[in-house]
């Protein structure tokens, strides 16, 4: 039985530049190229690039098999190509961009329990597994860590930090075994997007659809829906980012929007008729305001506010609609929360009781 990549790969480096090292690197990377394994060509080819920078050919090969078809190529396209995989983003780049980014993506080795990201570390970079498998774990409220899912050879994860220096929201923990991952730092992706405007608009689009994807595979108001229902209403979804201290409902005024909560905290405030505010427990990731001035017509019940830079998914009123119309089960969910609602603000309203976490929504 052959060693694991990241072991081979440890060899390769410690022979350094020379004739033999550059020739097994060469010969591995392409077999594994033509045997539709990409994510681990792409792992010995910067090892390849690392000991010689000016080598060409492996990188072009890359190229032939996997990068956007239709892009012009320097020669004959390589027969069976249509029949390899694709491979998130890299294959939805042309040529020159595709070899440009591979040149930029770094081979790291982690040892069993060693983290990939740290929860609340401020993110710099992306990560796709190559080899190994890792867990996704948070730290609960009362600060003990749960692992929430593992993620398997092939996946990517922290993508968020291509678009944004957010802080992690879960630390990414390598499991029972050696994992070999390729990491991309966002640096370097807006030095390659600076030359190829394709490759920031490709990121954007890449980081959007997944964290879609994930959201509302995962949201309780959304994951009764088919996936091709869950793909349909991800087109309409708006991604923005939102800097602390915007309003983004405002009490009184009639809600142009439903929002989904993706990272960072906002604060639900109650102006009463004499100007006094009381301030609702704060809204976390995940959760979901807006839709009682949708569903009901009504100016909204309490004013949000952005307590620190948030991401969002916004749905404006026409699509929400015209969307909603034909899904009766998106509308009783958000219908339940929005009932929810105003029925915990007549309570506080009657008794002038306090808010308790997780109570409260707009």
């Amino acid at each position: 039985m052959s060693d694991p990549l990241h072991v081979r790969l440890e060899q390769l480096k410690a022979l350094g530049r020379t004739p033999e090292a550059l020739a097994t690197a060469e010969a591995l990377a392409t077999e594994l190229a033509m045997q539709g394994q990409p994510l681990r060509a792409i792992a010995v080819c910067r090892v390849l690039l690392q000991l010689e920078p000016a080598h060409t050919r492996t990188p072009e090969l890359l190229a032939d098999l996997y990068a956007k078809p239709g892009a012009s190529r320097a020669s004959a396209p390589t027969p069976g190509a249509s029949a390899l995989p694709r491979v998130p983003l890299f294959s939805e780049l042309a040529r020159e961009p595709f070899m440009a980014l591979v040149g930029v993506v770094e081979p790291r080795s982690f040892a069993p329990g060693q983290p990939l990201i740290t929860e609340g570390e401020t993110g710099r970079s992306s990560f796709v597994l190559v080899e190994g498998k890792v867990d996704v774990v948070r730290k609960m409220d009362g600060g003990e860590p749960r692992t929430l899912s593992s993620l398997k050879e092939g996946e990517f994860f922290g993508e968020i930090a291509l678009v944004s220096e957010s802080p992690r929201l879960a630390s990414v923990v390598a499991a029972q075994q050696h994992v070999l991952a390729l990491e991309l730092h966002r640096t370097r992706v807006d030095r390659i997007a600076f030359k190829y405007a394709s490759v920031g608009d490709t990121v954007q689009a890449f980081y959007r659809e997944r964290l879609l994807a994930n959201v509302l595979r995962s949201h309780p108001v959304f994951s009764a829906l088919a996936p091709a229902q869950r793909e349909s209403l991800a087109h309409i979804f708006e991604l923005r980012t939102v800097e602390a201290g915007r309003v983004l409902i405002e009490q009184g005024q009639r809600g142009d929007a439903l929002y989904l909560l993706l990272s960072g905290q906002c604060t639900p405030l109650f102006r009463r008729p004499d100007g006094q505010e009381t301030a609702f427990p704060p809204l976390r990731e995940g959760d979901v305001f807006g839709e009682i001035s949708l569903l009901l017509g009504q100016p909204a019940t309490a004013t949000v506010r952005a307590q620190t830079p948030c991401h969002v998914l916004r749905l404006g009123r026409e699509p929400f609609e015209q969307y909603l119309s034909g899904q009766p089960g998106i509308r009783a969910a958000l219908m339940r929360l929005g009932t929810e609602r105003l029925l915990h603000i007549s309570k506080l309203l009657a008794g002038g009781r306090a808010v308790h976490e997780g109570d409260s929504r707009v």
